[in-house]
């Protein structure tokens, strides 16, 4: 401390430290601090610019605080003095002032997003775009969910009817023509994971439909065992052959013609045991084995379907007491051969099974008038086959009409040996069935009247009509005389 503040005034240093200088009072420059950094030449002028320009520089207080500066790191051991204290060999030096007179990067004010657009309108942008995608998808599920589950639809009946040549295609269009489906595409994508071609879950046949129908309950809507489908009542007249019973499936829209034939000729029908010795492979092959009866069937139906309850009711009509009736029937006969002089052998081969039933049963059913004289018809028909030593031929028109297709018949056509079904130039039994006979005719096939008729003759003056019956030709002869043939 200076020697004269402590002898001259030993007061006025301390008077001069406790010192405060009043409020507003200007502060002069450090003349030690301005000597030391070569400022003591600068002039006032100069001076006051340059604490002007130190503050007006804009500092961000937030990275005043600079990182402290990292101290030099040296390999071991290569700088060692001889007293073992570790010295730099080259002492590299750090310019603490240039660190600290750096200027610091200023912070940017504001932040960008999307396209340089602010975080603001950017998050916006992004939140309407969502928003919008969600919406519209949303609205589309919404729409494929009404479509397909039937929501917001009206009550309305649709008929539909689809075909055997129909496919996916076109059963989607006559769905969204009908007003059953919204989007074609749609039901198609779930027909197609439905696989609803490959399990053939869709039929041909006409069906009432709902428009509050949702795609499940179309599909089943239309499948071949659906309450939905149109059904129709078919009455088979007794008689019929399987020609006019086809016609008639048709003309009531339950199978065509062409379905029928082609399935007859080509199914083997296995399954019914009434079926053994028939020849199969032609349209007409079950012939007198279709029963003539009243059936409820489906409009567009499948001919298996048809066959198939055609011939199981006739199977439930031809009962196990019938089937035994053929014994008893095969008994009877086997007298009249005797009686007639044939042996056991003819009889053994001329036994009645199932199949030659039906074949006199159908010729019955086209040559009797009226149920009355149904029993005379078959007794006239057995009479003749067992007495063939007189009566060889049966001499039935009507299996000539049969093979013929025709109402009348010519001198030409009674004389053509080339038809198999003339019995008056082929004996016995003509080859197959000429009808589809009813029970009744069934029935008096295995119990014929027990008469002596050999002949019999429609007289058109009857009323109701019906036949005459006469045991010898001389007698049937005049009655025929007397009608002018």
């Amino acid at each position: 401390m200076d020697n004269e503040k402590l002898n001259g005034q030993p007061d006025r240093w301390f008077d001069d430290l406790m010192h405060t200088p009043e409020t507003g009072a200007e502060i002069g420059a450090d003349e030690q601090a301005v000597a030391s950094y070569d400022m003591a030449d600068l002039s006032d002028i100069e001076l006051e610019k340059i604490i002007q320009e130190a503050m007006a520089e804009q500092w961000d207080m937030d990275d005043d605080i600079l990182p402290a500066p990292e101290a030099p790191s040296y390999p071991d051991n290569e700088y060692t003095d001889t007293d073992g204290e570790a010295t730099p060999a080259e002492a590299e030096e750090y310019d603490y002032e240039e660190t600290v007179a750096r200027k610091v990067r200023p912070k940017r004010k504001g932040g960008y997003g999307l396209f340089g657009l602010p975080h603001l309108l950017s998050t916006a942008i992004w939140a309407g775009l969502i928003l919008f995608i969600g919406i519209s998808l949303g609205r589309v599920l919404w729409l494929c969910a009404a479509d397909i589950l039937a929501f917001g639809r009206q009550d309305k009946a649709v008929t539909i009817t689809i075909t055997d040549a129909d496919n996916l295609d076109s059963i989607t269009n006559k769905l969204y023509n009908a007003g059953l489906i919204e989007y074609p595409e749609l039901f198609k994508m779930y027909a197609k994971l439905a696989k609803v071609e490959e399990k053939d879950k869709i039929s041909a046949g006409t069906f009432e439909l709902n428009t509050l129908y949702d795609y499940h309950a179309l599909v089943g809507g239309m499948s071949a065992t659906s309450s939905y489908r149109e059904t129709i009542e078919v009455f088979i007249p007794e008689g019929y052959t399987c020609a006019q019973i086809y016609a008639l499936l048709e003309e009531k829209g339950v199978c065509t013609v062409q379905q029928m034939e082609e399935y007859a000729s080509q199914s083997e029908f296995s399954s019914y045991w009434f079926l053994e010795g028939v020849e199969r492979g032609s349209k007409y092959c079950l012939e007198g084995f279709l029963f003539p009866d009243t059936y409820e069937f489906y409009t567009g139906d499948k001919p298996q379907r048809v066959f198939h309850k055609l011939l199981s009711r006739f199977d439930d009509q031809f009962t196990d007491e019938m089937v035994a009736q053929i014994d008893t029937l095969n008994q009877r006969l086997a007298a009249k051969y005797r009686s007639h002089g044939l042996g056991q052998d003819y009889i053994d081969q001329h036994k009645m099974t199932v199949k030659e039933i039906v074949i006199i049963a159908s010729m019955i059913e086209k040559e009797t008038a009226h149920t009355g004289e149904i029993r005379n018809i078959s007794s006239v028909i057995y009479n003749r086959l067992t007495n063939p030593g007189n009566y060889p031929t049966l001499d039935i028109d009507a299996t000539l009409l049969y093979y013929l297709g025709k109402s009348e018949l010519t001198d030409a056509d009674l004389a053509d040996a080339s038809n198999p079904y003339n019995t008056r130039i082929h004996k016995g039994l003509p080859p197959g069935p000429i009808s589809n006979p009813g029970l009744f005719s069934l029935k008096a096939a295995l119990d014929p009247a027990d008469t002596n008729y050999y002949f019999y003759a429609l007289d058109p003056n009857a009323y109701p009509r019906e036949h005459k019956f006469f045991t010898n030709y001389d007698d049937h002869k005049a009655f025929l005389a007397s009608l002018g043939y």
